[in-house]
């Protein structure tokens, strides 16, 4: 292979590493085994992928969730992942849950066990309001 050759693949892989603009990508996400206590539990994911996976926020458990589970892991995400709502900090189905990006003052998105406290939430703070499926498609 030529210079030229292997710059253009090294290239194309680069942007496949890099995902798309403003995405976290694996090289920011990494799956963790213990579980987070205190104020960054109420960013994180937990699920049962093969045993228990922890995220520390919700743009890397979508990442993971969008581009690095074969279906077999994805099937096991999508039935266990779990979120910590936001006012009360009870774990919430996160397939279930709304939540609000870019809201003044929090560093990542927080989730809500329901719509009306996270409309409430975004009306008083500030934020985008979205629901999971809405979450899957967000650019972070």
């Amino acid at each position: 292979m030529n210079l030229r050759a292997i710059s253009a693949v090294a290239g194309m892989g680069l942007l496949l590493v890099m995902g798309g603009a403003g995405q976290a990508t694996a090289g920011e996400c990494r799956k963790l085994s213990t579980p987070f206590s205190g104020e960054e539990q109420k960013y994180s994911v937990q699920a049962q992928v093969d045993g228990p996976v922890i995220f520390a926020d919700i743009p890397c458990a979508v990442y993971w969730r969008n581009h690095e589970f074969c279906a077999t892991e994805l099937a096991s995400f999508q039935a266990t992942a779990t979120v910590i709502d936001h006012p009360s900090g009870a774990a919430v189905a996160m397939t279930d849950a709304y939540f609000v990006v870019g809201a003044p003052g929090e560093k990542h998105p927080v989730a809500f066990a329901d719509r009306r406290t996270a409309a409430d939430f975004v009306a008083e703070n500030g934020g985008e309001l979205l629901d999971y499926e809405q979450l899957l498609s967000h650019s972070f």
